[in-house]
């Protein structure tokens, strides 16, 4: 799937015990992110758990997160 340069992207990810919406350009393993809600974290150095993705979904992502496209979650290589 090809978006717009124009269009905001943005992928869930569980990060320090929530569901965080991080930019859609974001995959490496171990790099700092900031998500859409301001926390600044690292992305993890694993694929997330089955038990992670149940984590609750932080609000302010979710709320930040309407304005832009959800894109696919894809395993870095």
């Amino acid at each position: 799937m090809t978006v717009p340069a124009e269009v905001r992207t943005f992928r869930w990810m569980p990060l320090d015990h929530q569901r965080h919406a991080i930019p859609g350009d974001t995959l490496a393993r171990d790099t700092p992110v900031t998500t859409l809600c301001g926390h600044v974290t690292v992305m993890p150095d694993h694929e997330p758990t089955k038990g992670e993705w149940l984590w609750w979904t932080c609000a302010a992502c979710y709320e930040k997160a309407k304005g832009y496209q959800h894109v696919a979650l894809t395993s870095p290589r």
